[in-house]
């Protein structure tokens, strides 16, 4: 078959046309995909940090405590009773009241007592003058020896009847045998009392005691005056307390030694009140403080993670091997080590919550109200591992 001759041109140049549009099009894919390839490089994704929540490490005191627990007493306690009997005419205090030494507390009824005491004070006097009339007339000798002896005697007597009575009257008034609180009442207005009633109970509660057994080899390290801490069983009421004394005895049954404790500032507590105590043996002042939740435990020994920020600016955790010292509540006490290469400073921001899930070098993200903390740390932290 002929072919025109104008169309082998025309074909040839359509040849070109897509040959020259392949090329750019291989061109443009080849240099998008080189593209793609390097920003996947340059772009990684950080590694996500796991989330803590930060404290700072503190200078302070904590002591040696030696615990044990007690329940408190009065060191003066009692029942007061009527010593005469009567009618309650009038009670003065009531439960919970403070009382001075001989302050009335109760009044009764003493038409009786008065009575008694009117006529006995009559005889006394009658008695008396009679035995003054017999002097002079003994005096004179106009009386024998044996009558001027009994008229003597009669007149002793009558006195000690009207002192008895007059005893008997001044007991219609109830006093107050010490000073301390009412505990107690025990009867109500227009009760029958007699002798030997109860009327109140009384206690004096300032200081409060506890009595406890301390093994003798603690007792060596304790004195009179030293400071011990009080708290109540339900961690509510404190107060403070000291050794008041020390018995010089052991008991061979147990091999404790009996030492009383002086509540001086007993806040809320009672007679009867159950409390934990804590004896100060020893105390450590302006020494490193980290809260009890900050350390981790690895066998026998024990470290927590300080945070400072690393090239990138990222938070991430310092693992710092630490030496306990002593432990008060929520405080653990770390003691200097001067041979470590990393040590432990005042103002160190350090995890204390999540310290469990990290490992030297972990990312992390400061969560909690402390997160502001980390914005703290310098490039100090950085270079040396130690806050700023």
């Amino acid at each position: 078959m002929d072919i025109p001759r104008i169309a082998i041109p025309g074909l040839l140049l359509v040849g070109i046309w897509l040959a020259g549009t392949t090329g750019c099009s291989d061109s443009s894919g080849s240099g998008s995909g080189g593209s793609k390839g390097t920003t996947e490089e340059t772009e990684a994704p950080a590694e996500e940090g796991i989330a803590v929540e930060v404290g700072r490490v503190t200078r302070g005191s904590l002591s040696a405590l030696y615990s044990t627990s007690a329940t408190l007493r009065a060191d003066k306690q009692a029942t007061v009773i009527a010593r005469t009997q009567g009618v309650l005419k009038k009670l003065n205090v009531e439960e919970g009241d403070w009382v001075e030494e001989g302050q009335p507390l109760a009044v009764l009824d003493d038409d009786e007592q008065r009575i008694a005491f009117d006529q006995a004070s009559a005889t006394y006097e009658t008695k008396r003058r009679a035995h003054e009339r017999s002097k002079s007339l003994h005096e004179q000798g106009l009386m024998s020896d044996e009558d001027y002896e009994t008229t003597r005697r009669e007149a002793v007597e009558a006195r000690h009847t009207a002192e008895l009575t007059e005893l008997t009257l001044s007991r219609t008034v109830i006093r107050a045998t010490f000073a301390g609180r009412v505990l107690i009442r025990h009867l109500d207005t227009g009760a029958s009392v007699t002798d030997g009633a109860a009327v109140y109970d009384l206690a004096d509660l300032d200081p409060l005691y506890a009595d406890v057994q301390v093994p003798e080899r603690q007792v060596a390290e304790l004195k009179p005056g030293q400071t011990v801490r009080l708290l109540t069983d339900d961690d509510v009421s404190s107060g403070e307390a000291e050794i008041e004394r020390i018995a010089p005895a052991v008991d061979p049954s147990t091999g404790t030694v009996k030492v009383t404790l002086a509540v001086r500032r007993a806040g809320g507590l009672r007679p009867g009140s159950f409390v934990r105590l804590g004896i100060v043996t020893d105390t450590h002042t302006d020494t490193l403080l980290v809260p009890r939740s900050a350390l981790v435990a690895e066998g026998r020994r024990w470290h927590l993670f300080r945070i400072k920020k690393n090239d990138g600016g990222q938070p991430v955790a310092e693992l710092i091997e630490v030496t306990r010292g002593y432990e008060e509540r929520e405080h653990v006490e770390i003691l200097d080590d001067p041979d470590t290469e990393r040590p432990l400073g005042q103002g160190d921001v350090i995890v204390v919550t999540g310290a469990s899930s990290l490992s030297d070098g972990s990312n992390v993200e400061v969560m909690g109200d402390n997160a502001g903390e980390t914005q703290e740390l310098t490039d100090e932290t950085v270079d040396t591992g130690v806050a700023a």
